[in-house]
């Protein structure tokens, strides 16, 4: 089931953006996790509004009130942007990934909204890119363009964003 995140949610949702990747595995796509917010309980609980951290949605998907993964969105005049997707180690290729997109694409056209963005990124020192660059694809999303951010030359990636036509 998916379902909005509550206040409830914030451990296991630490949790699993712990778990979910090291910074070593990280290094060269992402920020460290000292930098990351949901990796920081006591920042989290802080930043925390409704079901919503820094403007962004929290959406969990949840078996048997155990919270396997989670998806953070923003939506703007055309698009929802799907900021993360996060799931659980142990839960990874199980289908929750896809269910949760499909959760995002019936939202976005539940809004009268046009596309679905999102980013991934590629390590710039070995032009690789983010493990879940193929899941995009096979999610039939279309790399739109590649581009550097201050925040990408920082921790050495570029970022590739996505969109996909939905309404």
């Amino acid at each position: 089931m998916i379902r909005r995140a509550t206040q409830e949610d914030i451990s296991q949702l630490v949790h699993i953006d712990r778990s979910a990747a090291s910074d070593h595995e990280l290094e060269g796509y992402a920020p460290p996790s000292y930098k990351r917010i949901f990796t920081d309980e006591k920042r989290l609980r802080a930043a925390w509004a409704g079901n919503s951290v820094d403007g962004l949605s929290v959406y969990v998907f949840e078996e048997e009130q155990h919270v396997l993964g989670f998806i953070l969105i923003r939506i703007d005049a055309n698009a929802v942007e799907l900021d993360n997707i996060i799931i659980a180690p142990e839960h990874q290729r199980k289908g929750i990934g896809k269910e949760m997109v499909e959760f995002v694409e019936n939202l976005a056209m539940d809004l009268k909204k046009k596309y679905v963005t999102l980013g991934t990124t590629r390590n710039t020192r070995t032009g690789i890119p983010w493990r879940s660059y193929s899941f995009w694809i096979k999610q039939e999303y279309t790399v739109e363009k590649e581009i550097e951010t201050e925040e990408g030359r920082s921790y050495g990636f570029t970022e590739i964003r996505f969109r996909k036509t939905v309404g």
